[in-house]
């Protein structure tokens, strides 16, 4: 136990009836449970939980502050008391969803905002390296590229012939060509073979540049819940939304305008629910023009508007070719039907001695990812 300020004492949440407790407030909230949480705070007055959160990775999410007790120093106490327990595992960047009409306190506690849409949540990050120092990155990426450029974001998991058409479509429509890779290392195949195949695969295409994503596409952060198995529960697809728009505000106000891009492909969805979302949401944000359509998403009226293609998906024998398709043959032990759906770099890695511990997992997982 600890002393948190403001009258209040912080403890970490263990038991079966305290985190019971904390799930009747998140709930009397309109908030969900987060999933992967690594520690779970409280905020007690006497016996009295009046607030509660939660450190997810690097993320602070379910943040709950008892309606009796708002204004009253709790929502800043429960932060503060993350932000000192996120020091300690040597945490040195945190992120954390709030509402956008809250996002003003948390500025007080060294946060800073990176998209806010109106009447909705809104996204912040703390510590001393922040999105400035990627969009820096980007830019020095972009330097003397042609302008109106086109974006791609994959996770490829693994690259199959599907992602190659997209790339390879969005590459012939394009000045160039910015493949931003899903950095969240919580797929089946791990972030540096993704990169590594996806490199290989569009080496032949001469105006493709293939970057990693970072924190700030589709990550435990902007995106939490496209890492989670979809629930049809109506707080969890608002949820889906929620993250879902504030990923896409980022990408138009932040990631388009340093990078030059004027289009983003992507490809139709049949078959994951949590992407057909993100798609769907991307027509709305990213080619929103005039004031009051950009301002609805929180994008300020003068950020230049991002056109979005989609593209149907690359099929063989009328079947739509998938990432999902080709892990579900390696779990049922069909390897040897995987060949005619990825390129042929993908297909040597396979054969080879380093891929032996990924398919190993991919047996024995139920994952979704």
């Amino acid at each position: 136990m600890s002393e948190a300020g403001f009258g209040f004492e912080a403890r970490e949440l263990r038991t079966k009836a305290e985190l019971s407790e904390r799930t009747a407030l998140l709930v009397s909230r309109g908030l969900t449970v987060p999933e992967g949480a690594g520690f779970v705070l409280g905020l007690y007055q006497g016996e009295r939980l009046v607030a509660t959160g939660a450190l997810v990775r690097n993320v602070l999410q379910g943040i709950a502050v008892d309606s009796g007790f708002e204004g009253e120093g709790a929502a800043a106490a429960i932060v503060s008391s993350l932000i000192k327990r996120a020091i300690e595992r040597d945490i040195e960047q945190l992120f954390l969803f709030t509402t956008n009409e809250e996002a003003a306190r948390f500025r007080n506690l060294g946060f800073s905002l990176i998209a806010g849409v109106p009447r909705g949540a809104a996204l912040l990050e703390w510590g001393s390296e922040g999105i400035e120092d990627y969009l820096k990155a980007l830019r020095d990426v972009a330097r003397g590229k042609p302008e109106r450029a086109g974006a791609v974001v994959v996770n490829c998991n693994p690259f199959t012939l599907g992602h190659r058409a997209l790339i390879e479509y969005a590459a012939s429509h394009s000045p160039w060509l910015y493949v931003l890779v899903v950095e969240e290392d919580r797929s089946l195949f791990p972030f540096e073979v993704r990169f590594k195949l996806i490199r290989e695969g569009v080496a032949d295409l001469t105006n493709v540049t293939v970057i990693a994503g970072g924190l700030y596409i589709i990550s435990s952060a902007t995106f939490p819940t496209y890492f989670i198995r979809p629930d049809r529960e109506e707080a969890a697809q608002k949820a889906i939304r929620m993250h879902a728009a504030l990923d896409l505000a980022t990408f138009r106000a932040r990631i388009a305008p340093a990078l030059g891009v004027a289009w983003r492909f992507v490809g139709t969805e049949p078959f994951c629910g949590t992407t057909s979302v993100y798609n769907e949401t991307m027509q709305l944000v990213l080619p929103a023009t005039g004031t009051a359509e950009a301002t609805a998403w929180g994008l300020e009226a003068e950020v230049p508007p991002v056109e979005v293609a989609e593209i149907p998906r690359f099929e063989i024998d009328g079947e739509a070719v998938s990432a999902s398709k080709v892990r579900e043959l390696i779990r049922a032990g069909r390897l040897a039907e995987v060949e005619r759906l990825v390129p042929p770099s993908t297909w040597k890695w396979l054969c080879g001695a380093e891929a032996a511990p990924v398919l190993e997992k991919i047996r024995h997982s139920d994952s979704r990812h």
